[in-house]
């Protein structure tokens, strides 16, 4: 046997070797990326749920400001007329 031949041999060795581990790493990589994935659109569900919230509260919060402003000026003239009465008196 020469020098060449165990050459091949031990090139032909490593490559298996390599090619073995290749393929493993490769199968983790894509289960690793289906697993992403997932967060990926667990998170992406949550932000939805999250921006639906959001603008349940921006259309209550509209009327709730209006009707803040409409009491308040209620009061103001209530207040106004029950304190001319109080002067009246």
């Amino acid at each position: 046997m020469s020098a060449a031949e165990v050459l091949v041999i031990f090139l032909s060795v490593a490559l298996a070797v390599f090619l073995a581990l290749g393929i493993v790493l490769l199968i983790y990589l894509i289960i690793i990326a289906k697993r992403i994935k997932a967060v990926a659109d667990t998170a992406g569900e949550g932000v939805r749920s999250i921006v639906g919230i959001i603008t349940t509260l921006q259309k209550a919060a509209a009327p709730a400001v209006i009707m803040k402003f409409v009491t308040d000026q209620i009061n103001r003239f209530t207040d106004k007329r029950s304190s001319k009465k109080e002067e009246d008196d």
